[in-house]
């Protein structure tokens, strides 16, 4: 038993992440599209807000009233290209480590970030109502009046949104799912009717999404929640309205061809990722190392804002 050939070093488990990746797949909001390289992406300038008019047959003359209109004009959409950090691990440290997986757990990491990030891109364009992805005008919002509590804000945003569209999709941030859950115990001395509030919101066919985790968009790698305190976002994914579902999100395609000159793999979401060989230049230095760095190009827009209701729900909840 003293034989050093015999000594076993033995590792449970795994390093823990606390990142936490995405609850819910981009496709529960947004229709998905792939462009070619070099393919062009257009989108409405305005909406299409003409009255449906019908009128009475002239009873004199029968005459028929006549009206000019004009085809709406189109703006192209400017694809955004993401991409990591390249990050690289000492070929010495890994041999000298149980932990050799590290560079495997990076590649999760990038692709869960992607996700992250793409997430909260969306959000922050509904919440902002940036013009660069909208059709002349912004979602629709639901102000909370000071009688509200959380039972009223869902019932007035999915009153605003309903002529438009059903099949509903609310996303919230972790404040307000929480108060969502604990809603009738909180409301029990006060509500002199009976509301059970997930049975309401079933009924309603809304499907809570809670949108939970952090991604870092600077290189000092501070961390911003993917959807902020207090937000809520509902969707209504079945537009009566238009074409498919309020929001439209584009992948720039990444051809094998041009991903072997690249020396990268592409995953089916068009992610190229690079696994850079030995060795790494890092600031000027050829090292001894190897390293993993993601990429993506990506754009979306907002075709349907009437689909779309927001709700700063931090007062009421």
């Amino acid at each position: 038993m003293n034989d050093p050939r015999l000594e076993i070093a033995l590792l449970i488990g795994q390093p823990i992440n606390t990142q936490l990746p995405v609850p819910f797949e981009l496709a529960a909001i947004a229709d998905t599209f792939t462009a070619a390289a070099g393919e062009h992406v257009w989108r409405y300038s305005t909406m299409e807000n003409t009255a449906d008019v019908v009128l009475a047959v002239d009873a004199t003359d029968g005459a028929i009233t006549i009206v000019k209109r004009s085809p709406l004009d189109d703006v192209e959409l400017t694809f955004s290209d993401l991409n990591s950090k390249l990050e690289y691990v000492l070929i010495s440290a890994v041999l000298g480590s149980p932990d050799t997986d590290i560079l495997s757990r990076r590649r999760e990491s990038i692709t869960r970030g992607m996700d992250k990030r793409e997430v909260q891109i969306i959000i922050a364009a509904i919440l902002a109502e940036t013009a660069a992805y909208l059709p002349g005008e912004g979602p629709q919002t639901y102000t909370c009046a000071t009688h509200d509590d959380i039972y009223d804000a869902i019932i007035g945003m999915k009153h605003l949104v309903e002529d438009y569209g059903d099949g509903y999709v609310l996303l919230v941030s972790s404040d307000v799912k929480e108060a969502i859950d604990t809603y009738n115990k909180d409301k029990a001395a006060t509500n002199y009717y009976n509301i059970d509030i997930q049975k309401l919101i079933r009924d309603l066919d809304i499907e809570v999404v809670k949108v939970f985790g952090k991604v870092s968009s600077a290189s000092g790698e501070s961390e911003v929640a993917v959807m902020a305190a207090g937000k809520a976002i509902l969707v209504a994914k079945n537009s009566r309205i238009s074409e498919g579902k309020p929001i439209k999100f584009v992948r720039r395609l990444i051809a094998p061809v041009v991903a072997a000159l690249m020396g990268a793999t592409v995953d089916k979401a068009q992610r190229a990722l690079f696994v850079n060989p030995t060795p790494v230049n890092v600031a000027g230095t050829s090292t001894l190392a190897y390293g993993v760095l993601g990429y993506e190009s990506v754009i979306f827009c907002i075709t349907n804002p009437k689909a779309i209701v927001n709700c700063d729900m931090s007062g009421v909840i």
